[in-house]
């Protein structure tokens, strides 16, 4: 039976929204095709909890390498250590190597299957801090996107966009999507944090994070609510505080924790008016994904691959347009 290793440590990433959840959905279709035995491993001071509960779930391994993540970072930067080297002296032969997502993983001989989620980070590194700016110049990306036995693309635009951006052979490049598995199926918990007399509420993604645009949706909700004074709706914004550059427009009233639980999420999709996605570009969208089965109002913007991926019934507005996403705001209607 083959031995196959799984760097499961973007799983373990609590900051990871929606690419942790994207890279264990991709993990659970992947490993559902073949028979082998498989092995998480992660990095960093103490296990993950919700790696081993994937782990238990699917009948994995599972094996915590106990060092810190960034001298592990420093220590595959000389090549003095990797996934592989320390795979073999714990299991014996790798066969092969599923990453979920980019990372450091050191020299790499045994053949690999990568998950790209997108190319943002090439196309516009504006769009990241500094620290992620230097964080992706130190990624060796070229070269293991290049020497990936197989690149499984999110969508035909990270696809077209890493065959673009790393001249790729297009036999190498395969699509597929990480549709939501079982988070739909998970128990709701309303946040602690969601004030009580927040009741008409539109849900915003990537608050600090520049590419996420939600300055856009923050706009039309300020519009929707001065025609609509007896029924405002509350802004609630994940990922972090938003930064408004022109400081016309009040920030939204809940802004919530950095980390929150899958039971929380699926408590904001349930209760939520609508969703906005007003991103500069994405490589796939899965909040759009995973709201659709709550029959929610979902506006995405027109770029990137949203308007390939993004649910039936979605609607579709220019990001820069803040009164185009008034007007789909209109269709809620006076329920």
């Amino acid at each position: 039976m083959p031995t196959i290793l799984i760097d499961a440590r973007s799983m373990a990433d609590t900051k990871g929204g929606g690419v942790s959840r994207a890279a264990s959905y991709w993990l659970t279709d992947v490993t559902g095709r073949q028979t082998a035995r498989y092995v998480c491993v992660t990095t960093g001071r103490r296990p993950s909890a919700k790696v081993q509960n994937f782990c238990a779930e699917h009948n994995f391994e599972y094996h915590h390498f106990k060092i810190p993540n960034k001298l592990w970072t420093l220590l595959t930067l000389f090549n003095l250590t990797s996934l592989q080297r320390y795979g073999l002296k714990k299991f014996g032969e790798i066969d092969t190597i599923l990453l979920p997502n980019i990372g450091f993983t050191g020299p790499l001989t045994a053949p690999y299957h990568l998950l790209l989620h997108d190319c943002s980070f090439a196309i516009e590194p504006r769009w990241f801090k500094w620290k992620m700016r230097l964080w992706h110049r130190l990624l060796p990306v070229k070269n293991l996107i290049k020497k990936a036995e197989r690149v499984h693309c999110v969508s035909e635009q990270t696809k077209n966009d890493a065959r673009r951006l790393y001249d790729l052979n297009p036999e190498k490049l395969s699509l597929t999507h990480p549709m939501n598995q079982g988070l739909n199926d998970s128990p709701e918990k309303k946040p602690a944090w969601l004030p009580a007399t927040t009741e008409r509420f539109v849900l915003l993604m990537g608050g600090a994070d520049p590419r996420k645009n939600i300055y856009t949706a923050l706009k039309a909700v300020s519009l929707y609510n001065i025609h609509q004074p007896d029924r405002p709706l509350i802004p609630v914004v994940l990922g972090g505080e938003p930064h408004n550059p022109f400081g016309d427009c009040p920030l939204p009233s809940v802004i919530a924790p950095h980390h929150i639980a899958d039971s929380e999420l699926i408590y904001l999709y349930k209760h939520a008016q609508a969703l906005l996605y007003p991103s500069w570009y994405e490589g796939y969208g899965l909040p759009l994904q995973e709201i659709q089965s709550y029959n929610k109002l979902c506006v995405a913007s027109t770029a990137g691959a949203l308007p390939e991926t993004a649910p039936p019934g979605t609607i579709f507005c220019h990001p820069a347009k803040p009164h185009e996403w008034l007007m789909a705001l209109n269709l809620l209607g006076t329920e």
